[in-house]
């Protein structure tokens, strides 16, 4: 059945009535944004906005065209000519990131969008170990401790530590301040 429905009418009259008749134009245009937006998400890194718009540009393109009584013919050649367009952007895209433009950008070359000096806000808290401070809260593992004047959030091995004191840093593991309670010797 659907070979018969390709048989009829001719495929140059068809698809030169996609470009005279002004529905089909419509059509022609929304594909057209969508490709180009499809295009662009393959270079722009990011959410996937512009590519999901891009895709239902390119779907309401040819609904539309079959809903406006376009032939088989006419529906084969935009889902052929949209098809053939994403495929050489994207192959165009891994090309570029291979070899091309992207292959430079911070995106590709490292695994990450961000730049090589950003700062994570994690602070390095390695000048504390060995520091005496007392413990303002109690520490059960977690809680507050005073160093110097200045509070920090501080971490047990899993020990129980009163409020009000004396301990030390054992150990900075990233942005965890590992103590330990200083043991007072006896005379």
């Amino acid at each position: 059945m659907l070979f018969n429905m390709l048989n009829t009418g001719s495929w140059a009259t068809d698809i030169a009535n996609l470009f005279t008749n002004s529905y089909y134009i419509i059509c022609l245009i929304c594909l057209g944004i969508g490709i180009i937006l499809c295009a662009i998400e393959c270079f722009v890194p990011g959410f996937g906005v512009l590519g999901i718009t891009g895709i239902i540009f390119c779907t309401f393109s040819v609904v539309f065209l079959l809903i406006m009584n376009g032939t088989w013919r006419q529906f084969l050649f935009m889902f052929g000519l949209a098809i053939l367009v994403l495929t050489l952007i994207i192959v165009i895209a891994i090309r570029s990131a291979k070899f091309g433009v992207l292959s430079k950008s911070p995106l590709v070359q490292q695994q990450t969008a961000l730049p090589e000096d950003y700062d994570s806000n994690e602070k390095n808290y390695q000048y504390l170990i060995g520091k005496v401070g007392v413990t303002e809260t109690i520490c059960k593992p977690i809680g507050k401790a005073n160093f110097d004047g200045i509070t920090y959030t501080v971490i047990t091995n899993g020990a129980y530590i009163n409020k009000d004191k004396t301990i030390y840093v054992a150990e900075v593991e990233g942005s965890s301040i590992i103590v330990k309670e200083k043991m007072e010797v006896s005379k």
